[in-house]
């Protein structure tokens, strides 16, 4: 009789040498470039990852990688194939007639793999029947009301400046735009029968179920199980099916979600673009309808994509994998005394010059900015009652990065610039980091009745612990965060929704999300997810 968390899988280490970069500035040079989107024919550079180099196909990586190389490796390769093209036919898949030469063709306003997955709005709007909703064709223009990741969320007792009711505004006076998309596993996940998990009264049933032992005896293992038992079920996301691993249900009956590739979150961050075209070249773009704050009227304009998370459940990075990328023109890097400093990136003849930063003026007057007197990173002040001061949409923002890009990440985006087709918008894109965590298997077990918080898994970059240096922070989707908080020190304290969060009882009818007081009963935990607590409505 045998009783298992999981089975006996393979973990490849690999000898990596990292390639030496030196820094250049913001501007590149003017590559005389075949027409067209053709191969690049530069010479190759030496790869930094081993047996999980990004490849020039579609194929999302089944390995997230066992050291920082391996996983930003793992990470490109899981930017290209969610920027592939997808299939018409066929959502939340790579369209299978798309070649290298169309990757990141400029002006291609199709959607990509991850923006046919499903806006999380849309899965718990509660409008639309879930059945059918995954098959189901997607608008040609988005729709894009979000100005922050954190939708109608207050982390600030958690981490400082962090709230929904921030946004972000570039230097052309509009504001960014944001989604939050899941992919088929998820949604399956979210969506399985007899547990409805966009609903509270579905979350809170499948947090407290008993609980099953995957075993591969027979019969098989009935309760009262022996001492020692591990049990599965619960609210524990797939972290797809393959050796070493089975994904369950909220009951812990083993079941295959979608792909089969694990449960995964992508968050963008767009900005619209100037209406003549000028800026088309350098971004990922798309159409879309947004709604403008202050006039609260619609328009149809071209959007560019200036950041983008993937967050990623695979086994055996349990606590999931979290990844940031950005144009290479949001920002400047924070220097002593306030002051500033071009980004240090690779070499990329196929870049052009830039034309300027999108959210920093490096010529700001304080006596000409009223509202934030060019103070770098400067949190908005939201409107409340009627009287209280509050800062307007259009004043743009000073953002910089507080932490520059590493070393390690330069060396693979360097590596898949040379890859790309020469005029490939995606040549304008680099890796800022990737939070991942070293202890794979969580402790507890992932199960039934977890509470927050849960287990970061020893991550690395360290995150809070290990101080301002070792935060992970995109400036487009953490632009007024980079000092508190990475990615996993707050998602750690993800809630399931509750009637009083539901209640939305803070500011500005903000849910507020904190940390389980001393001696206080701990919410059940959401798996990371900030889903169910800031999506949830009914």
């Amino acid at each position: 009789m045998t009783s298992r968390l999981h089975r006996d899988g393979r973990i490849w280490f690999v000898t990596l040498s990292t390639t030496a970069l030196a820094a250049a500035g913001l501007a590149g040079c003017k590559p005389a470039s075949p027409a067209g989107n053709a191969i690049a024919t530069a010479t190759p550079l030496a790869s930094p990852c081993g047996q999980l180099a990004p490849t020039q196909t579609s194929a999302l990586p089944s390995n997230p990688g066992n050291n920082q190389a391996e996983v930003d490796c793992s990470a490109w390769s899981a930017f290209i194939a969610l920027n592939w093209r997808a299939d018409p036919a066929k959502p939340g898949f790579p369209d299978p007639a798309a070649d290298w030469a169309s990757f990141g063709t400029p002006g291609d306003n199709g959607p990509k793999v991850w923006e046919s997955y499903l806006e999380a709005s849309n899965v718990f709007g509660g409008k639309a029947p879930l059945k059918g909703m995954w098959q189901a064709k997607r608008p040609g223009v988005k729709s894009l009301v979000r100005l922050s990741k954190l939708n109608n969320i207050d982390l600030s007792a958690i981490d400082q400046a962090g709230s929904g009711d921030h946004w972000l505004t570039n230097q052309r006076g509009d504001v960014t735009y944001y989604e939050v998309m899941m992919n088929q596993d998820e949604f399956e996940f979210i969506t399985q029968a007899n547990f409805d998990l966009t609903t509270a009264a579905g979350q809170l049933a499948c947090a407290q179920q008993p609980g099953k032992p995957v075993s591969d005896s027979f019969p098989p293992l009935k309760p009262p199980y022996p001492p020692g038992t591990v049990l599965r079920g619960g609210i524990n996301f797939p972290a797809g099916n393959g050796a070493g691993w089975d994904d369950t249900d909220c009951t812990g009956s083993t079941h295959s979600f979608g792909q089969h590739v694990g449960a995964m979150e992508v968050k963008a961050a767009w900005t619209p673009l100037p209406a003549d075209g000028s800026l088309n070249y350098r971004y990922k773009t798309a159409q879309a309808e947004i709604l403008d704050p202050t006039t609260k009227k619609v328009r149809t304009v071209t959007v560019g994509l200036t950041g983008l998370h993937i967050i990623r459940k695979r086994f055996p990075r349990l606590p999931w994998v979290w990844a940031t990328f950005e144009q290479i023109d949001n920002s400047p890097d924070e220097a002593a005394g306030g002051g500033f400093t071009p980004p240090a990136l690779p070499a990329n003849p196929n870049q052009k010059p830039s034309p300027g930063f999108t959210f920093f003026n490096p010529t700001c007057n304080p006596g000409n900015d009223k509202v934030y007197a060019c103070k770098h990173n400067a949190p908005p002040t939201p409107c409340g009652p009627a009287g209280t001061p509050c800062d307007p949409y259009t004043a743009p923002m000073q953002i910089t990065r507080i932490n520059p890009v590493g070393a390690t990440a330069n060396s693979v985006t360097a590596y898949v610039w040379n890859m790309l087709p020469p005029k490939s918008v995606f040549n304008y894109y680099r890796l800022v980091d990737v939070q991942w965590p070293t202890a794979g298997i969580a402790k507890p077990v992932p199960g039934p009745g977890l509470k927050t918080p849960l287990t970061m898994g020893t991550p690395t970059p360290q995150g809070a612990a290990g101080g301002p240096t070792q935060i992970v922070a995109n400036t487009t989707l953490e632009s007024f965060q980079q000092t508190s908080n990475a990615c996993m020190d707050c998602h750690v304290y993800a809630p399931i929704a509750s009637p009083q969060l539901l209640a939305a009882t803070g500011p500005h009818g903000l849910r507020m999300v904190a940390k389980p007081a001393a001696g206080a009963a701990a919410p059940y935990a959401a798996d990371y997810s900030f889903l169910f607590v800031s999506e949830t409505k009914r």
